[in-house]
């Protein structure tokens, strides 16, 4: 499955100093309660990407709601000047169809970061999943650099 999940009014919270670091514990707790199987994120200023697998019994809704109480509690320690709703209501889900269709997500969550201009080159970018996945040797170290012809008639 993936997943996007956009800030209410699309405001750049997600970008202040600390509050990435708090989704990532927020994601582990979540996957504590709700068991599923995560292949990549990115966190960008005002949405988040996943690429997830659910195990059986297991609901995307149940998951992404789990996701936005576990931040919002992990984020009263920061000064987010949050006013009203945190999270749009609604989110975006994908199902994966196939081994092209999974691989055609990672390398979009993963050149998110250069698409919405925040790097010039993916693996400058420190909060998504690519590190771990260079390091197993599915993307080179310098890839990111152009967008992956896969994904360029994707939009969210």
């Amino acid at each position: 499955m993936f997943l996007t999940l956009t800030t209410a009014r699309r405001r750049p919270w997600l970008s202040i100093e600390g509050v990435r670091p708090r989704l990532l514990e927020a994601l582990r707790a979540t996957r504590a309660l709700h068991p599923f199987h995560h292949h990549g994120h990115v966190l960008l200023d005002d949405h988040l990407h996943l690429l997830i697998s659910t195990h059986d019994g297991t609901r995307v809704p149940r998951i992404v709601g789990s996701f936005k109480q576990a931040t919002l509690a992990r984020l009263g320690m920061i000064p987010c000047g949050i006013q009203g709703r945190a999270w749009q209501h609604r989110y975006y889900d994908h199902i994966i169809r196939d081994e092209a269709d999974f691989a055609r997500h990672l390398d979009y969550l993963h050149y998110n970061p250069v698409k919405h201009g925040l790097v010039s080159h993916a693996g400058d970018w420190s909060w998504s999943s690519l590190a771990a996945w260079q390091a197993r040797g599915i993307y080179p170290s310098d890839w990111g650099q152009t967008e992956p012809g896969s994904i360029r008639y994707m939009t969210e």
